[in-house]
């Protein structure tokens, strides 16, 4: 099981992984369990991007569970992530191609 901070509608971070798998690419979204294949590492990581900034948007707009911010995706998927993580610390480059942390922050302005 991995232990990562719990999301919430109000505030979260969303963990993404792009990473090449033979001859393409796989995007991982880590804390919504969202995964996609693609032949250019740019436009998967804007994909993969997209599709949790929309499954956020959706549990927010129709006050879903705070549970569907937190499906994190398979043990394999995240030994990647920290594989890579950890070679970013070393002065070789990473066979990893993207890695990012997306904290996000849900302001409501309340009229009196």
């Amino acid at each position: 099981m991995i232990s990562r901070p719990y999301n919430t509608k109000e505030s979260g971070v969303i963990e993404y992984l792009v990473y090449k798998e033979g001859n393409s690419y796989v995007g991982v979204c880590l804390s919504f369990d969202i995964i996609e294949e693609g032949d250019d590492p740019h436009k998967l990581m804007l994909s993969i991007q997209e599709a949790a900034e929309l499954h956020l948007k959706v549990v927010r707009d129709k006050n879903m569970s705070d549970e569907l911010l937190n499906r994190h995706t398979e043990e394999k998927y995240w030994t990647i992530y920290f594989q890579a993580m950890g070679e970013l610390q070393k002065p070789i480059a990473s066979p990893y191609q993207f890695l990012t942390s997306y904290p996000y922050y849900f302001y409501q302005c309340r009229t009196a």
